[in-house]
């Protein structure tokens, strides 16, 4: 195993290594994944895990000024294949550099092989119920990023290094693997902290920055802060191993760095880089493997009479080209090669003006979406809807949730209250083809990005219950008072169809508080979080009483993402987002609660994506371009 002990600090004009001087990590080319897995099956939960990821998405995102829609958070992943799929998506898009960042339990097989705890992870049968190491290994060694950097907040962390020895991964220049706790030591999570030991030492480390150090830090410098950070707290002592000089390369902004004159490192792709940006002004550039590739373009002048020249006016040029380099590409099949952000967006640009995004929710619907406390929200709906706001180039500090109600959602997004929402919204029910066609602002929906069907949740005896197979035992069994379902919804429309007399108030949790309604109708999916949130049985002499879901036949809710119609970048843009981390985030808010209270057998629906058009994005693109 390669040893731990560290190499002396360079001095600040060595340049030894062939990243050393390339400058920040390139936004465009970078992609980082932070895993935490802090909730489980069997093992003990970690909640400070949530925490880790959360924080360190914020503070990486801004000190690369990375677009947020490359930063993968992946919470409580559900499978190994979760894990798995995280990261492998990113390998294959990162081009500069890749972060990949574990946080939750490390686990070791009965024949000593490292693994790293999912959801569904048990200790007496690693081998088939936890990621081994070694496929995330395989994943970052085929990426194509010049640097590549492992951080593994876990139980016996440096046994990724046996992985990792001389024949595995780092055959391939540019690999750093930092780990929290020793191949035998455990790593900790103090009862009452925010954040793991080994993850908050590193957070203020990056946020507080090193004094005496240059504008820039890198990894060693880093790993050395913070393992004296760790001993002055007397917690686990973090290892690393780097068989590359990427330890010296400028891994982030220097804090606490004060300024005396130098310039700055600049934040583009070593591609793309000049080879005299490592060399003094006598010495002829070195030729390493990041800078052979990169050749000097000089910059185009023209002379005017004083002799002193100006940059060629070229966008006229461009308008000319432009047309027909574009008509080629695309038959040539290369328009996907171009590429579509929010920034190509007058519609997002013109949030991002405003400085946050607004997204109307519900407020009340536990597992789906739900206010816990002031600025504190939770939900399936919550972080579908943080990953829309990432596409669109918002950090989840720029987002803002406003509770809607299911009778005004349409008409807070028309006025601009919000400028998206994901709150149960049907996108084939009357409210949603209504606003289709709304005269001076129409909306459009993007989805399913969950499927449902029409239920009905009943304060009865179990016996009474199971009495009750279909919507019309509850015509007849129940008179007006007694039913109730929220105003405007699609159940409305349901029970109107079939004659049934109900009552309706703003939300189903108000008609699931009142004393006096005995029937709530809705989706089922809701319909469990409302049982789940007011789970107590109610003793009368020997009945008792408490909530029971009753499916009705013969329905079927596809939810929709609500957005302002005619923005095809909007449109593509969130559509990308919806099947992101679905798998998990489905296990992690809905899962448990969708089984105690509706089946035991409860599974995943299946849903079919949208099919997401890049071309009609691009063309839009086009058309503000020109």
């Amino acid at each position: 195993m390669t040893s731990t002990k560290q190499p002396p600090a360079p001095d600040d004009g060595e340049l030894t290594s062939p990243l050393a001087g390339t400058g920040l990590p390139d936004p465009s080319g970078t992609r980082i994944v932070l895993i935490g897995a802090g909730r489980f099956n069997e093992l003990h939960p970690l909640p400070a895990t949530r925490r880790n990821v959360e924080d360190l998405a914020d503070l990486i995102t801004a000190a690369w000024n990375l677009p947020v829609a490359n930063c993968t958070v992946l919470r409580d992943p559900a499978s190994p294949r979760d894990l798995s799929r995280a990261v492998e998506e990113a390998a294959k898009e990162a081009t500069d550099t890749l972060l990949v960042y574990y946080a939750g339990h490390g686990l070791i097989d009965w024949s000593g092989h490292f693994h790293l705890a999912v959801r569904s992870s048990e200790r007496e049968s690693v081998h088939d119920t936890a990621v081994p190491y070694a496929w995330v290994k395989e994943h970052i060694e085929k990426s194509r990023a010049e640097r590549r950097v492992v951080i593994l907040d876990c139980c016996y962390a440096a046994r990724a290094f046996g992985l990792q020895s001389d024949s595995a991964l780092f055959e391939v220049a540019g690999t750093y693997v930092l780990a929290a706790a020793s191949e035998t030591a455990t790593a900790v999570s103090p009862p009452g902290e925010e954040f793991t030991a080994f993850t908050g030492a590193l957070l203020t480390v990056l946020r507080n920055g090193i004094p005496g150090l240059p504008r820039y830090l890198d990894l060693d410098s880093i790993f050395r802060r913070l393992s004296k950070e760790l001993r002055l707290r007397n917690r686990p002592q973090p290892s690393k191993q780097c068989r590359d000089h990427l330890g010296r390369a400028p891994f982030i902004k220097n804090a606490a760095h004060v300024p005396s004159g130098d310039a700055p490192l600049p934040g583009v792709p070593a591609q793309q880089r000049s080879p005299f940006e490592t060399s003094g002004p006598e010495t002829p550039p070195s030729r390493t493997s990041a800078t052979s590739r990169a050749d000097t373009v000089p910059r185009r002048a023209a002379n005017i009479p004083d002799g002193n020249p100006i940059p060629v006016r070229r966008r006229k040029a461009v308008r000319l080209v432009g047309l027909p380099a574009a008509a080629l590409a695309l038959l040539l099949g290369g328009y996907s090669v171009f590429s579509v952000s929010h920034e190509d967006s007058p519609q997002i640009r013109q949030i991002h003006g405003k400085g946050f995004i607004n997204v109307g929710v519900k407020a009340d619907q536990p597992g789906l979406a739900r206010q816990i406390a002031p600025e504190k929200w939770e939900g399936f709906e919550i972080d579908l809807a943080r990953n829309i706001a990432a596409g669109l180039g918002f950090p989840r500090n720029k987002v803002h949730f406003k509770a809607v109600e299911t009778k005004d959602r349409d008409r807070l997004l028309q006025n601009g209250v919000v400028d998206f929402v994901v709150a149960t919204w049907t996108m084939d029910g009357s409210q949603a083809k209504k606003a289709r066609k709304h005269a001076t602002a129409p909306l459009d929906f993007v989805g399913p990005y969950f499927k449902t069907s029409l239920s009905a949740l009943v304060w009865e005896t179990e016996e009474d219950a199971a009495s009750v197979e279909g919507i019309d035992d509850i015509g007849e069994k129940y008179d007006r008072d007694r039913i109730c379902t929220a105003v405007g919804s699609t159940s409305e429309e349901y029970l109107k169809e079939k004659n049934i007399d109900h009552t309706t108030k703003d939300s189903y949790q108000q008609c699931w508080e009142d004393e006096g309604v005995h029937v709530v109708i809705t989706d089922e999916i809701i319909l469990a979080g409302l049982n789940q949130e007011n789970d107590y049985p109610l003793r009368e002499g020997e009945k008792v009483r408490k909530g029971h879901v009753v499916r009705l036949a013969d329905t079927v809710e596809s939810y929709g993402v609500g957005i302002p119609a005619g923005d095809p970048i909007f449109e593509y843009l969130t559509c990308r987002a919806i099947p992101k981390d679905w798998e998990s985030n489905v296990s992690a808010n809905l899962e448990k609660m969708a089984k105690k209270h509706l089946d035991r057998e409860w599974t995943r629906p299946t849903v079919k994506f949208p099919e997401c058009s890049r071309l009609d994005a691009w063309k839009s693109k086009m058309r503000n371009f020109f």
